[in-house]
C-alpha cells in the first residue's frame, strides 16, 4: 500500500512507466467477452482437428509398428512439433494481449488539465501534435493533457498511449504496452492458419476419397474451411499492419491521414518515422531483436509519452503549431506596422528626427 500525509487521498496506483491505472475492472464473463470466447473456441477446434485427426493419421498410431510408413510418420512428427510451437506462442501472445493494459496518461500534476491555467512546463513538451489553435491537446473526458499519439477510447473510458485501435477480439485496446503482443498474435495466427490450410488438405482429400466416419469427415472439412477463411482474412490484416509498422503509423493515424492528407495528395507520411527500418520495427517489437518474435515485454524508448529522438526523421509538416506560429508572426508584423507610435520619456518623434542636424553642422536658430 502507498502511504502519504495524514488526511491526504490515497495515491493513485501506477504502472512501471508511470502510467496511471485508470481502467475500469473488466468482468470475466460479459457481452463484451463473447468475441474472446468465440475465438478461443475456434482455436480449440483447429487444434483438436489438426493434432488428433490430421497428425494422428500421419503418425499411424492405429497401424502395427512394422507396417507404418516412415515418411508419413516423419511428416506427422514435423507437423505436430511445428503446430504445437506456433500454438503455444499464439496462446501466450493472446493472453498477454488481453491481460496487459495498453498504458494511460500519468497522474502527475504536469499532465492534469486546468482550463483556467496555462499549460505547465513538462519534460515532454517535445510533442509535435497540437490543436488548431497551437495549444497542447487535452482530453475533455479525462481532464489531462494528451501526449503525442494518445487518444481517448470510449469503450475503455480512458486515454490510451500510442493508441492503435480498440479490438473486441482481445477485450482490450491496442496501445503502447501491448502493441507488440497484438502484432505477434497476427504473426502466429497467419502461420497457424496457413499451415493448417496447406498441410491438412491431404487429410481432407483422404476423408472424402476413403471410407471415413461421418463425424470425423465433418470435423476435418469444417476445420479446414475455417482455417482457409480465417487465413485469407488474417493474412491481409497482417500485411496491412506490417505496412503500418514500416510507415510508422497506427491504425488511427492511417484513418486520419486517409481522410485528410490523402485527399490533398500528401500521402501516408508519418512524422515519427525513424532513419532506418530497424528503428521502425523497434517501435513495435522492442529494442532487442533477440526477443522480437517472443511474447516477452520489451518496451520502446519514450515511455509512450514522447516519440521524437535523434533518430526520428521529422520530414513531415509538424502540424498546426508551425502554421499557427507563422500566422501569428505575420499578424504581429502587420499590427506593429499599423500601430501608432507612442512617445515616451526619452523618445523622439519622426519630426524630431528630421529636425536633427547632420553631425558637425550648427543647429539652426
Amino acid at each position: 500500500a502507498m502511504v502519504g500525509p495524514p488526511g491526504a487521498p490515497p495515491a493513485e496506483p501506477t504502472m512501471a512507466n508511470g502510467s496511471s491505472v485508470d481502467f475500469q475492472p473488466r468482468p470475466l464473463i460479459s457481452g463484451k467477452s463473447v468475441p474472446v470466447l468465440f475465438l478461443t473456441g475456434v482455436a480449440l477446434l483447429l487444434t483438436g482437428a489438426y493434432l488428433f485427426l490430421h497428425c494422428r493419421s500421419l503418425l499411424q498410431i492405429d497401424v502395427p509398428p512394422g507396417k507404418r510408413d516412415p515418411d508419413l510418420m516423419l511428416r506427422g512428427q514435423i507437423h505436430a512439433v511445428l503446430y504445437i510451437t506456433f500454438a503455444t506462442l499464439w496462446t501466450a501472445s493472446y493472453i498477454r494481449c488481453i491481460t496487459e493494459l495498453p498504458g494511460t496518461i500519468p497522474s502527475s500534476p504536469e499532465w492534469n488539465y486546468d482550463p483556467n491555467a496555462d499549460a505547465p512546463a513538462s519534460a515532454y513538451n517535445l510533442n509535435i501534435e497540437k490543436k488548431r489553435s497551437g495549444e497542447r491537446r487535452h482530453c475533455k473526458w479525462c481532464s489531462k493533457y494528451k501526449p503525442d499519439r494518445a487518444h481517448h477510447c470510449r469503450m475503455c473510458r480512458v486515454c490510451i498511449l500510442k493508441m492503435d485501435h480498440h479490438c473486441p477480439w482481445i477485450y482490450n485496446c491496442v496501445g503502447y504496452r501491448n502493441h507488440k503482443f497484438f502484432f505477434l498474435l497476427l504473426v502466429y495466427s497467419v502461420l497457424i492458419t496457413q499451415m493448417v490450410t496447406w498441410t491438412m488438405f491431404e487429410s481432407v482429400r483422404s476423408s472424402i476419397k476413403y471410407d471415413t466416419h461421418v463425424v470425423e469427415m465433418f470435423l476435418v472439412l469444417f476445420a479446414w474451411t475455417v482455417a482457409l477463411a480465417l487465413g485469407v482474412i488474417v493474412t491481409l490484416f497482417f500485411i496491412f499492419h506490417v505496412w503500418l509498422m514500416f510507415k510508422a503509423l497506427t491504425t488511427i493515424e492511417y484513418c486520419e491521414k486517409s481522410g485528410k492528407k490523402a485527399a490533398r495528395g500528401e500521402g501516408f507520411v508519418s512524422g515519427y518515422k525513424k532513419s532506418s527500418w530497424i528503428g521502425d520495427v523497434q517501435e513495435v517489437l522492442g529494442r532487442d531483436p533477440v526477443v522480437w518474435l517472443l511474447p516477452i515485454q520489451d518496451l520502446p524508448d519514450g515511455g509512450g509519452l514522447t516519440f521524437v529522438s535523434e533518430t526520428t526523421m521529422l520530414t513531415t509538416d509538424l502540424g498546426v503549431g508551425r502554421a499557427y506560429a507563422s500566422k501569428h508572426h505575420r499578424t504581429g508584423k502587420r499590427s506593429a506596422a499599423n500601430a501608432p507610435v507612442r512617445l515616451g520619456e526619452g523618445s523622439r518623434s519622426p519630426q524630431d528626427e528630421h529636425s536633427r542636424s547632420p553631425r558637425g553642422a550648427p543647429a539652426s536658430a
